[in-house]
């Protein structure tokens, strides 16, 4: 009995030492009406789970929803007497805003009927916070011919990054191989990447400069490394991403 106890435990501290290390995302955006003029207090949303996540415009239509743990979400905007708006399949990564294109809500003629409109969500090809950050999603990699092995998949995804010949030696910006480092789920490995199933990763973000002050002594580059959860491929196969 006390064996199972200690067990229990453990095991309940190595889930809060994930969650913990794990970095949150937020989505911003702004809803507008049918002419682009800002809604005050548009009413936003978005679930995680059983837990409903909301908030509400301000007075320039801009919305942040936050914290949000990395996945794949839905979000629906509403006002009073306007069609709701719903966007699928948008991609939080940790550490990141992901910015929504404005919305705009057409006005509900009918008490009758109940409309909803829906597009899905389009990863932006640029990063307008950080043109150093490249943040590589499981999607956007599943047919790569190198997708089995992550230290090449990191290796092509940035023209900043040489990765020696017969080695997994990462070289970034020139510096040595051993001025990067590699960050799973938050947690720091050492050396080279082993033990990391490349069906996994859920996505990878690439730093070639202008370093977090979270990541310590690192001077060359850091690649971080976040897995997929089983919520993550419900809410995907839910949104129809691959």
């Amino acid at each position: 009995m006390r064996h199972a106890r200690i067990t229990l435990v453990t095991a309940l501290l190595a889930g809060a030492l994930h969650a913990s290390a794990q970095n949150v995302g937020e989505i911003h955006g702004k809803v507008l009406d049918a002419n682009g003029a800002p809604l005050f207090m548009a009413n936003v949303v978005t679930e995680r789970g059983d837990a409903l996540i909301g908030t509400t415009t301000d007075e320039r239509g801009h919305f942040v929803l936050k914290p949000l743990v990395p996945g794949t979400y839905t979000v629906r905007m509403s006002y009073v007497g306007m069609a709701t708006a719903e966007i699928t399949g948008i991609q939080v990564n940790p550490d990141k805003i992901t910015f929504l294109k404005d919305e705009r809500l057409k006005a509900n003629t009918t008490l009758i009927e109940f409309e909803v409109v829906c597009r899905r969500w389009e990863q932006p090809l640029i990063d307008p916070e950080e043109p150093s950050k490249i943040t590589v999603l499981a999607a956007q990699f599943e047919d790569s011919p190198v997708r089995k092995n992550p230290v090449a998949l990191i290796a092509i995804s940035s023209p900043d990054i040489y990765k020696a010949p017969n080695s997994d030696d990462l070289y970034f910006r020139g510096s040595r191989s051993d001025a990067m480092a590699y960050f799973v789920d938050g947690v720091k490995v050492t050396g080279q990447l082993k033990g990391v199933p490349p069906a996994s990763i859920a996505s990878f973000t690439i730093y070639t400069g202008g370093l977090p002050a979270r990541y310590g002594d690192v001077t060359g580059g850091a690649v971080a490394i976040e897995t997929k959860s089983y919520f993550d491929l419900y809410m995907q196969r839910q949104a129809g991403v691959r």
